[in-house]
């Protein structure tokens, strides 16, 4: 939507010797980032066209740093490292691959029956 198109076509203003470079990404992204989320294995900024670097160091966040460790995580999986899992994949809402149904129980049980 609007924040892909703002983002993506910033290239019009090099083509016009004009270049700005604003960085551009959603509320629930810059949310997750002051929250302390990962650039880049949470809020996955290195999809973005516009540079988010000079943000981040103005947010205070080590972007260099994450950017190396995220690096090594991806050449840790292309030597055949199984990938972190985010959330739990027995919570999925389907019965699709990998679901495994978690056994739901009253705490405190209940009372026996008399």
């Amino acid at each position: 939507g609007c924040i892909t198109t703002l983002d993506k076509n910033q290239w019009i203003g090099r083509a016009a010797d004009k270049p700005f470079e604003l960085p551009v990404m959603a509320d629930c992204q810059f949310a997750a980032l002051v929250c302390g989320a990962d650039p880049y294995r949470i809020v996955q900024t290195h999809w973005h066209a516009s540079p988010v670097e000079r943000l981040l160091e103005k947010m205070g966040i080590d972007w260099q740093a994450k950017k190396a460790a995220f690096e090594g995580y991806l050449k840790e999986i292309q030597g055949g490292k199984t990938p972190d899992q985010l959330y739990d994949p027995r919570l999925r809402l389907t019965s699709g691959p990998g679901f495994k149904p978690i056994k739901r129980e009253v705490i405190p049980p209940p009372p026996p029956a008399e």
